[in-house]
């Protein structure tokens, strides 16, 4: 028996202001009538509903809601038995289905100031490039960690070029502070890095960074290719494709958008 279209709509209804709470913290009545478009008496039925149950804390004297302990609760279990690797997966597929190479996820290590290749999807082409997981790596080099080194603090940076050495794979000397800013800076406003042979000799990286719930980076999203498969061309196809499923898993992650124009602080 199918269910019935106004069960349907109050289910759709509940999600909306369970959305609503989670990206704002806290709501009004009129706030939620406002953003969901719904009659006063409704969110106010909808409201006292769920704070019944702990998804929803009311405050009497302000007339506010906000979350509930209960719906904390829910969100870390759900948090706590979902990786990010088993996340990001669907995502690394859609690049390596797009453009034909190994799509990779990298995860920020923010204790080290290091970084792992956390997942990754293999190329079907024959040469491929054999990666180190889960292998602690420098954030200074690759564009893997200058998609994350470009949206950290000053004060981080300047921690990941004071413990950093010469690139892994190119021998390439440390930059000097005005030199890495100004780079990291184009790769914000691009919203994507490249790199030639820093991490892995003859690669090719392409990658775009991943946000989490509280807007702040976790890791990067992209691909590593042999620099002969690399154009121009292919390049821009492929850094579109990167940035768009790295802002879709971003999405899924919690992250808000569109991302105002940041800057490192």
């Amino acid at each position: 028996m199918s269910d019935k279209p106004e069960t349907l709509g109050t289910v759709q209804r509940v999600v909306q202001v369970l959305r609503h709470l989670a990206e704002t913290g806290e709501t009004t009545i009129k706030d939620v009538s406002a953003a969901l478009g719904l009659v006063p008496s409704t969110c106010h039925r909808m409201l006292e509903l769920l704070s019944r149950d702990g998804i929803v804390e009311r405050d009497p004297i302000a007339r506010s809601y906000s979350v509930g302990p209960e719906f904390f609760r829910l969100a870390a279990l759900v948090e706590l038995k979902h990786d990010v690797r088993i996340l990001a997966r669907p995502f690394l597929q859609k690049i390596v289905d797009g453009c034909g190479e190994t799509g990779v996820l990298s995860l920020y290590l923010p204790a080290e100031c290091r970084m792992i290749f956390a997942d990754k999807v293999d190329s079907s082409q024959l040469l491929r490039y054999q990666l180190s997981m889960n292998t602690p790596l420098p954030v200074l080099w690759g564009a893997s960690g200058r998609a994350i080194l470009a949206f950290l603090p000053t004060a981080e940076v300047d921690r990941v070029l004071k413990m950093s050495d010469c690139a892994p794979a190119s021998g390439e000397k440390r930059p000097a502070r005005h030199q890495l800013l100004s780079e990291l800076t184009a790769v914000r406003e691009r919203g994507y890095a490249i790199s030639r042979g820093q991490k892995i000799a003859g690669a090719v990286g392409i990658n775009a960074p991943v946000f989490g719930a509280s807007d702040r980076v976790i890791g990067s999203l992209g691909v590593t290719m042999p620099e002969q498969r690399s154009t121009r061309a292919n390049e821009a196809e492929i850094s579109r494709l990167v940035t768009d499923q790295a802002e879709a898993l971003s999405r899924a992650l919690g992250a808000s958008f569109p991302r105002p124009k940041s800057k490192v602080v």
